[in-house]
């Protein structure tokens, strides 16, 4: 990209605010910051998140909230699923996420378009190498990233209490009667049991999980700019190519750090509404730090087996992050692309 006068973040690594920071002209109009356009290309990315992702979610929420032994493995949680259920059950859950996703990822997105913006002109700029330009810093996209999760939390949260109930409830055998007839009885009965801050009930367990979004807009900007110096060689690749792929590698970054987190979430999630067994975020890693210990086993065997326990759920997550994520972030970037050209 020709260095410009100024502070410019770098075209591939961030698209979606480049010529959007700093005024400037184009056909002869004045143009600045857009606070909106990054909610709007949240939305579409949100979509994407669950026509790509939601069967693979459905399968780890299984694996991580159903008693031990319940499944053995992905594999085997998936074809029990469609043999009883049929492949539309992997869909099951889906009518909450296909509203909540457009919301939740048009917050997600849009606040770390506008952070990334704020956090440009306050001190995590960087010169541009061989320009008189300046970008964000790698920094500064994890911070972005780290403060969208936060905004992010309190709005997702309670969507995803009634994703998860909805979800769990459907491993159940045909004898037991279902808890639950849909989303608005799960509101209803959480509600009436707890108040509406139920909705809100292991909060800090999101908080603390999306804390992990740091690693996946870090690591985002870092696999793009390491595309991008690929420029002028035999692998140079397309912008569109660079972002999905730098996608999808960040979202496995992203778990790595945050599935641990994200299985308390979910455990605190589906707690019973009547009867919870967690007391609490740090009773929940306490309960499933010890339950897999076996005094009659040594320390080897116990650390695996906590470790083991705490990815559960791993390899529908490995399967689902690179195809969701780098599909998701593609079509964002896509979007604001097209939209700095229009």
């Amino acid at each position: 990209m020709t260095g410009r006068k100024g502070k410019t973040p770098e075209e591939v690594s961030d698209p979606d605010i480049v010529d959007d920071i700093q005024d400037t002209e184009r056909a002869g109009k004045e143009t600045g910051h857009s606070p909106f356009i990054g909610f709007a290309a949240g939305i579409c990315s949100g979509w994407t998140k669950l026509v790509v992702g939601h069967p693979f979610d459905t399968i780890k929420t299984r694996l991580q909230c159903t008693p031990t032994g319940t499944f053995n493995g992905a594999w085997d949680c998936f074809t029990k699923t469609i043999s009883k259920e049929g492949p539309r059950a992997l869909y099951k859950g889906a009518s909450v996420p296909a509203v909540s996703w457009g919301i939740t990822d048009s917050i997600l997105m849009g606040s770390l378009h506008n952070y990334r913006a704020i956090l440009l002109r306050h001190g995590f700029a960087e010169r541009i190498p061989k320009s008189d330009g300046e970008r964000l810093s790698l920094l500064g996209h994890s911070v972005a990233g780290l403060f969208a999760g936060w905004t992010n939390a309190s709005i997702a949260h309670p969507t995803e209490v009634i994703k998860c109930k909805l979800q769990l409830q459907l491993v159940q055998p045909a004898h037991v009667p279902k808890q639950f007839s849909g989303p608005f009885d799960v509101v209803r009965q959480t509600v009436a049991e707890h108040g509406i801050t139920g909705m809100w009930r292991g909060l800090g367990a999101s908080f603390i999980y999306r804390s992990c979004f740091a690693a996946m807009f870090g690591g985002f900007e870092i696999f793009n700019r390491l595309f991008k110096s690929f420029d002028g060689t035999k692998y140079e690749m397309s912008t569109e190519l660079a972002n999905f792929l730098a996608g999808g590698m960040a979202s496995n970054m992203y778990w790595f750090t945050a599935l641990p987190l994200d299985n308390i979430k979910n455990r605190i999630m589906v707690d019973s509404i009547k009867n919870p067994r967690y007391k609490g975020v740090f009773d929940a890693y306490r309960q499933v730090w010890r339950e897999t210990f076996n005094p009659a086993k040594g320390f080897g065997w116990n650390s695996i087996a906590r470790v083991k326990n705490f990815y559960k759920g791993f390899v529908p997550v490995v399967l689902r992050a690179f195809p969701t994520n780098a599909a998701a972030l593609a079509v964002w970037e896509g979007v604001m692309r097209w939209s700095n050209a229009t």
